[in-house]
């Protein structure tokens, strides 16, 4: 009995010490993880913290921005608008007053139809225009005068014999003043004839000859569409605005 108790005894002691030294194990390598833990936790902060290296950082970004602006400013003259220049200005403006001339041959033979007779002057026909809607595109009525963003026009007209012109005046120092005069004058084939002077040769007589135009420094043009297309479209067009003004005679 004695002895049974004496093993117990040495058991439970045995038992004990290899239940210390299980836990003094587990402590110690989960003492070491939390070393390491906190090694890295150090270690990441000092870096987030540090004021060398956010510095350098954001001076590098600084200076590449200033050297693309400075690259984007010396590129900015090179790039050029490909739909720009007097040419193609003039082009634009020539489209413009002949599309207002078809408009006002359009007017003045819609009137004759509604009233029986022919419009007796300029201001009734730029009523019926903005009345009736005809104005091309990009061109409108503004306080009794016909404008677009490059030109400023002028009318002349008469009823007997039936006529009519279209003076284009340029808004910019650029460009030449356009004249057109329907019913057209008789020119080359597929091109449509108008004159050309330049910006600061005074206003034409309204409805001036050929020979007065040439005579005051007026030059004859023929229309071939050089800077911007001229179809065979419009050229019928025109002529066939032409004809109608003459048969309204």
């Amino acid at each position: 009995m004695r002895k049974s108790e004496i093993k117990m005894g040495l058991y439970s002691r045995i038992k004990q010490r290899l239940g210390a030294i299980k836990q003094s194990t587990d402590l110690s390598r989960h003492f070491g993880v939390l070393v390491v833990l906190c090694f890295v936790g150090v270690y990441g902060t000092l870096r987030i913290l540090s004021p060398q290296n956010e510095a350098a950082q954001v001076r590098f970004i600084e200076t590449r921005g200033s050297e693309s602006d400075k690259e984007l400013s010396t590129a900015e003259p090179l790039i050029k608008n490909p739909f720009s220049g007097q040419e193609y200005d003039n082009a634009v403006r020539l489209k413009e007053a002949s599309a207002l001339g078809m408009a006002v041959s359009l007017s003045v033979l819609s009137l004759n139809t509604e009233t029986g007779r022919l419009p007796g002057s300029v201001t009734e026909i730029t009523r019926h225009l903005e009345r009736a809607r005809l104005l091309p595109p990009g061109i409108r009525y503004n306080s009794g005068t016909i404008v677009s963003e490059q030109s400023t026009f002028q009318l002349a007209y008469q009823r007997e014999p039936l006529s009519f012109e279209v003076l284009a005046i340029p808004r910019s120092d650029q460009g030449s003043q356009l004249l057109f005069r329907f019913p057209l004058p008789q020119s080359e084939p597929n091109t449509v004839l108008y004159f050309e002077t330049l910006r600061d040769k005074p206003f034409p007589v309204a409805l001036s000859t050929t020979e007065q135009l040439s005579a005051s420094g007026w030059k004859i043009r023929h229309w071939r569409g050089d800077a911007m297309s001229l179809n065979s479209a419009t050229i019928d067009s025109l002529k066939e605005q032409s004809a109608f003004l003459l048969n309204a005679r």
